[in-house]
């Protein structure tokens, strides 16, 4: 049976490991943006179906700079969680 010490030093790397997944895939998601709008500006011209695509490029890059932005306040709210767990 684990303690309490134990238990909340697992909970605290479990947390972790989902905010490290989570930075991960906003990660591979920007790349996808980029990409998309490297293809984008490539291949079409100027029409309403790119201004529609792009419009939606840009909604879908701003969710993922507040996934970001979440993701590091989760961070900055983990770090004394890990401090105090560290203590005997």
């Amino acid at each position: 049976m684990m303690t309490k010490t134990e238990d909340e030093k697992s909970a605290h790397m479990s947390l972790r490991n989902e905010v490290d997944q989570l930075n991960l895939s906003s990660n591979h998601l920007k790349n996808l943006v980029y990409s998309m709008s490297v293809v984008m500006s490539e291949r079409m011209e100027h029409t309403q179906e790119y201004e529609a695509l792009l419009t939606l490029f840009d909604t879908v890059r701003s969710h993922i700079e507040d996934v970001q932005g979440c993701s590091e306040k989760i961070s900055e709210l983990l770090e004394p969680c890990a401090l105090d767990l560290t203590k005997p």
